[in-house]
């Protein structure tokens, strides 16, 4: 594996324990997969890491601030410390407009 595949599972776990979003899909079919990929949400490239994930609760900035602040952290001794960390909400679940008046 390389350091930026590790550095997507590790920001993979991350988003696991962040409430209120759930990592968006982008493969429909991974069955052919010899494991899982839980990095596959997570672009990581110079100067910009991207976070695809679906938003299970509102309101939309608190969630996006969360998960950036989980990501600190494990980004913090590593070449992409200083990089700009892009949420992408790619959809909102049904679930999380119960409560929207």
């Amino acid at each position: 594996m390389s350091a930026a595949t590790d550095l997507a599972e590790a920001i993979a776990d991350a988003m696991a324990a962040v409430p209120g979003v759930r990592p968006a899909p982008t493969l429909t079919d991974t069955s052919w997969l010899p494991k899982p990929i839980r990095g596959s949400a997570v672009d990581i490239g110079p100067g910009l890491i991207e976070i695809r994930v679906v938003a299970t609760e509102l309101p939309l900035r608190p969630l996006a601030d969360r998960l950036t602040e989980a990501v600190a952290p494990i980004l913090a001794d590593t070449a992409w410390a200083d990089t700009t960390v892009r949420v992408i909400v790619t959809d909102v679940e049904s679930t999380a407009l119960d409560d929207v008046t």
